[in-house]
């Protein structure tokens, strides 16, 4: 056999620069501002003024309002995840790109020594009302039941059976959205897709010279990659773009392959020799690029408040004038029923901030000339479709004609509508309220035909759907996508829940990974009264924050004076009635049984819980939280009994800028406590009290600089820590952290959780609850996954002979007999560790873009690069 290894080159990942379509008063207030909480601030000032002048009957007005508030805060949540040390939000994917890089040369002379199986995927693999984004979604040129789903963060999906079922279809590609898939008609083994969230609706602060990334989502564009295998395996094309950008659209010339255009928030992109080498044709940001059908000289593009055409095969444009369309961003479609005709379908934005439709104007004559279809039908409306009444073409917006019929249109804004008299008069199909007969989930980023059978396909913030008759199917079983901000393991008889993003709070119902939705919007945090968690409970309470509000039991509520999202929740450990809440402007303290109106609660003085909170099994008395609540003091200690605040903010190289994104206090003794930190600052990553932070530790460690989201101690006080690239683990005896990531997709590990949860308050556990014990985590894009915890035992000698794919690490304290595969290609990363001998027999191979690599070091010890032992092949 032949043994083929390779050095994948380190590639770097930005986001775009394109910003906002903003309010011209707020991108006023907000000039010449760069700290990411001056920002905030502004941005929630500005909106808090429009909400107090609404009256409160406007619920139109007061809707859209909210629907932006809801956008930037979900961008402030990531944003904080990311800044320096002054303050400055950094380019987040830039920051995982470097690290996850780093880690997969050097993996920091450390590996993971004790994780018995793989990382196990739980779903949500199907939901009653939507599983998270997909943007994209082509087809094969042949078999209509093949078809491609591109997610925000998840990569790139594959079904054979016309989307009832889906697998992913990336390998493991970091922080990989997807903003273009095209398909060589004539080899359809080769697939190309453009990464990059295309529909974040911006990418900087407004008004920051230095372009701080907002970063809604975790897609920034690392250009093109390119598959020969039908998505087995990837490779990286030639580059486009070398600064600050994300994808829009990816189209392939129809007369010949190896040409293909992308467009970018940076400009147009086009390659003539399948991806070795890209040439910028067009600047500016391109929203959109479509060719004539079977005409690969004739090319359509938008950019902002611009429309042009190209007739030499997208090398050079001209803009085509549209009288009367003073659209910001616009849509384009074509159809073989007629080559001739485009229609460009855009929004607009009036004084009151509301998205409404700019025009829908049509072209007969290949884009030479357009006249208005229609400009008063309100396409990105939710209701009746009057003008203003909704809407937000700035994150979602796309339109397709029937390939048979000409006059047969669909539009996406936040439902479907739908022409068939050629764009003139328009009917809403799909429906906003979740409970309607004909609701598919919202905001609609993708409408496409199958060309080979005419099923019109959708892509929205929920998932894939398909049109049958006058409904809208699901079709997203296996599309494990979900964003989940926070989650529990176990809510009901060991099934799960959490909070997402944008697809409301969800629970688990079956052990198949199928989900059931039970409020819609932004779920955050989520809070079951278990009994062994906290004295009394009997799992029959569940609190969630939703948006702004809190519920109980599904039931919600405000909390008073209370005007920003996404609250963190924390129970005391001797009251399951007892019921603390933080955000922005305070600690909020309730007895649950009395929640059955707004009024009641108490605020704990000023301290901040915006960030994290966390109380005390052991210490009814002692509640720690962590936020920007008070001037250079971010991390507070509160005594109930004694009703006194301590500041016990870490020092140094800890800096006040930067986000503490989780405490963990030790079950028996409230004095130990550990923290995670945010930003991009060097050796501020973890930080130990043993004195209930009168003092501290730095245990960063060796820990890749990139955000740490959440932490949690094992009962033998070894830790593990949930980052942008990953999970890692350090024993109590080891001052240094290993990578604990088998089989996990390099995804945001938003919240770690212990099942069954160890030293619980009265002993109890569960007769459900594993015989050994397991990490569930949550992440940002690949749903809710599981393993075993660490552990003490090393295997002597191993034969491995199942493919693998990912990161793998395997470590032994004698042999290792290896004939594996090592599939997946770029962004896989397999490692042997044996004390004696690495034997790699028959059947043993790694393709191009796979980095693997051998240790002699065996078990329980750092690796020290330089020992490294040359491979033996038979």
């Amino acid at each position: 056999m032949k043994l083929r290894l390779t050095i994948v080159l380190v590639f770097f990942v930005q986001i775009a620069n394109a910003q906002l379509d903003i309010p011209a008063a707020l991108r006023q207030n907000l000039a010449g501002k760069t700290k990411f909480e001056d920002i905030k601030t502004t941005i929630n000032h500005f909106y808090n003024q429009k909400l107090a002048t609404i009256t409160r009957n406007d619920s139109i007005a007061k809707n859209a309002i909210m629907r932006q508030l809801k956008k930037w805060n979900r961008k402030f949540w990531l944003s904080e995840f990311y800044t320096n040390a002054d303050g400055i939000v950094q380019d987040k994917n830039k920051i995982d790109a470097v690290a996850y890089n780093s880690l997969q040369i050097t993996k920091h002379d450390n590996e993971t020594a004790r994780q018995a199986i793989n990382w196990i995927n739980h779903g949500p693999f199907n939901t009653n009302k939507g599983i998270g984004r997909i943007d994209k979604i082509a087809f094969h040129p042949f078999n209509p039941n093949v078809m491609y789903a591109g997610s925000t963060n998840g990569g790139l999906f594959y079904s054979i059976d016309g989307g009832n079922s889906w697998v992913p279809r990336s390998g493991n590609l970091p922080s990989l959205g997807i903003s273009g898939i095209a398909i060589d008609p004539n080899n359809p083994n080769i697939i190309y897709i453009l990464t990059g969230d295309a529909n974040s609706g911006g990418g900087c602060f407004p008004g920051d010279a230095g372009c701080g990334i907002l970063g809604q989502e975790l897609s920034a564009s690392q250009g093109v990659f390119k598959s020969t295998n039908g998505g087995s395996s990837w490779q990286q094309t030639g580059t486009l773009a070398t600064g600050i950008y994300r994808g829009s659209e990816l189209v392939m010339d129809p007369t010949n392959s190896n040409i293909l255009l992308a467009a970018t928030s940076v400009g147009l992109y086009r390659t003539s020799n399948g991806g070795a080498t890209w040439q910028q044709t067009e600047v500016g940001n391109v929203f959109d690029v479509k060719f004539k059908p079977n005409n690969g000289n004739i090319v359509y593009i938008t950019k902002n408040f611009y429309t042009a055409r190209s007739l030499d095969g997208g090398i050079t444009f001209s803009q085509i004038s549209i009288a009367g369309f003073e659209s910001y961003r616009r849509a384009i479609a074509v159809t073989p029923a007629n080559p001739n005709k485009v229609i460009i379908f855009g929004g607009s934005i009036n004084s009151a901030g509301n998205t409404y439709t700019g025009g829908v104007f049509s072209s007969t004559d290949s884009g030479t000339s357009f006249t208005p279809k229609n400009t008063t039908t309100d396409l990105f409306s939710r209701s009746d479709g009057s003008a203003g009444s909704g809407g937000q073409y700035d994150y979602n917006i796309c339109i397709a004609i029937s390939p048979t019929n000409e006059n047969i249109i669909y539009t996406g804004g936040l439902c479907v509508w739908s022409s068939s008299d050629g764009g003139t008069t328009w009917a809403r199909v799909s429906d906003y309220g979740p409970y309607d007969l004909n609701y598919m989930h919202p905001d609609i980023h993708e409408l496409i035909f199958n060309p080979l059978n005419g099923d019109l396909f959708c892509g929205n913030d929920g998932g894939v759907y398909k049109r049958n008759g006058t409904i809208w199917d699901s079709k997203y079983t296996g599309l494990a996508t979900t964003q989940f901000y926070h989650f529990e393991s176990e809510k009901n008889n060991n099934l799960a829940w959490g909070g997402t993003q944008d697809n409301g709070l969800i629970s688990q119902v079956s052990s198949g990974g199928v989900y059931q939705l039970s409020n819609f919007g932004d779920g955050y945090d989520v809070l079951t009264d278990h009994n062994y968690i906290v004295s009394g409970g009997a799992s029959a309470n569940h609190y969630a924050t939703l948006n702004n509000l809190l519920t109980k039991n599904g039931a919600g509520f405000s909390i008073p004076n209370n005007s920003s999202f996404f609250g963190n929740l924390a129970l005391a450990p001797n009251d399951k009635d007892k019921l603390y809440v933080g955000y922005q402007q305070a600690v909020y303290i309730r007895n649950a049984l009395k929640i059955t109106s707004p009024a009641g609660w108490d605020s704990i003085g000023t301290v901040s819980g915006n960030w994290c909170i966390s109380s005390c099994r052991n210490n009814a008395d002692i509640l720690y939280a962590a936020g920007t609540g008070i001037a250079n003091q971010r991390l507070f200690k509160y005594n109930i009994s004694t009703n006194t605040t301590t500041n016990i903010t870490p020092p140094p190289p800890y800096n006040i800028n930067l986000k503490i994104t989780d405490i963990d206090v030790d079950p028996v003794n409230s004095n130990n406590i550990w923290i995670s930190v945010g930003g991009t600052q060097v050796n501020a990553k973890v930080f130990f009290s043993d004195d209930a932070g009168a003092t501290w530790e730095n245990y960063t460690f060796n820990l890749p600089n990139v955000p740490i989201f959440c932490i949690k101690k094992d009962a033998n006080y070894g830790l593990y820590v949930g980052t942008s690239i990953g999970v890692f683990y350090s024993k109590d005896v080891n001052p240094y952290w290993e990578p604990y990531s088998n089989g996990l997709p390099p995804s945001p590990v938003t919240e770690i959780e212990f099942w069954p949860e160890p030293n619980p308050v009265n002993g109890n556990v569960p007769s459900y609850a594993p015989a050994t014990p397991e990490i569930w985590i949550s992440t940002f894009g690949r749903g809710i996954w599981y393993t075993q915890q660490s552990t003490a035992v090393c295997e002597s000698a191993v034969t491995l002979s199942a493919p693998v794919t990912g990161v793998y690490y395997k470590e032994v304290s004698n042999n290792i007999n290896s004939s594996q595969s090592l599939i997946g290609g770029v962004g896989t990363n397999v490692k042997y560790n044996a004390s004696q001998s690495i034997l790699l027999t028959d059947g043993f191979f790694a393709p191009e873009g796979t980095r693997f690599q051998t240790y002699t070091t065996g078990c329980g010890t750092q690796i020290d690069l330089n020992r490294m032992k040359h491979l033996k092949k038979e």
